[in-house]
């Protein structure tokens, strides 16, 4: 925490007031703690959840200043908490309305983040054994309420273009594989965040048989949305920050996984390497711009 906070300060928290960013990152990681704490995604206790996202955070210090990455890793990591309530009750819909009410805010900002609400679904589904026509509808109510406060917003203005403009991004699939907007320190930070992904999603997979079924279950949700995230990133890299933001969250409790329940000599070797990285990487996107000046 103590090293995150010095990394934003150098990216400007005091001098270029980004207090809505730290509010939203700092909120995160409190999430993050409750969200291990009341699903139990470590068998012993450690806060390295939170900890492992302090760390991407480090690497992604780039991304700091754009509010949109508070924004979506705070809905994201908000609606991971509803959800995971719901596990195996099959009467949720409350908090799966708090739930999609929080992808609904996340999507204000970033409106492709609904791409990823079959997933979802199909989460709700097989995963998460709570989806049925009430908590099916409710995700629909969660999901639309911030545009009811959007759209009266927009009649009062009397300018729907606002609105329909910002949904109708939705069908907008092109450019695809456009990677001329993304300079070097963006594939550096993606390719290291996506290799935590990686080194996390082996990990577990070969090792999920030791937590308990509620613990994978939940633990397989962070894995198909880190696969379509790294996916997604790929294929429309215009959308860079915010799917970024999407990542750490969902590389976060992998990569507190692999750290925490692995203690062979080549994970040691990989820990200290990968911790190695994060201040390297976390360096290169700090200090080199700057010396451009």
């Amino acid at each position: 925490m103590v090293v995150t906070v010095a990394t934003w300060v150098a990216c400007g928290m005091v001098e270029e007031r980004l207090w809505m960013q730290t509010i939203c990152l700092g909120m995160s990681t409190y999430l993050l703690i409750e969200l291990n704490n009341s699903n139990q995604l470590l068998r012993v206790y450690s806060k390295m959840v939170s900890g492992s996202f302090l760390l991407l955070l480090i690497a992604t210090n780039a991304l700091y200043p754009d509010l949109r990455m508070g924004i979506v890793s705070l809905c994201a990591v908000a609606m991971y908490t509803m959800l995971f309530r719901c596990y195996q009750q099959r009467k949720a819909s409350g908090w799966v309305f708090y739930g999609f009410l929080c992808l609904g805010l996340a999507s204000l900002v970033f409106i492709q983040v609904l791409f990823f609400i079959p997933f979802l679904w199909g989460a709700m589904a097989f995963n998460l054994y709570t989806l049925n026509g009430k908590t099916f509808f409710a995700s629909l109510l969660g999901l639309f309420t911030p545009y009811w406060f959007v759209g009266g917003y927009c009649v009062f203005m009397r300018d729907l273009s606002l609105l329909s403009d910002h949904v109708s991004d939705l069908s907008v699939f092109t450019p695809l594989f456009d990677y001329r907007g993304i300079d070097e320190h963006q594939l550096v930070t993606f390719g290291f965040v996506a290799l935590c992904a990686l080194v996390g999603i082996v990990h577990y997979l070969r090792n999920s048989y030791s937590d308990k079924l509620q613990t994978r279950m939940l633990y397989e949700v962070f894995i198909l949305m880190d696969v379509m995230t790294l996916i997604f990133i790929v294929l429309q890299p215009q959308h860079y920050v915010p799917l970024m933001a999407l990542l750490v969250v969902n590389t976060a409790p992998l990569l507190a996984h692999f750290i925490t329940l692995t203690h062979t000599w080549l994970t040691n070797i990989m820990f200290y390497l990968l911790l190695l990285l994060t201040f390297a990487v976390g360096a290169y996107n700090l200090w080199i711009p700057s010396l451009i000046f």
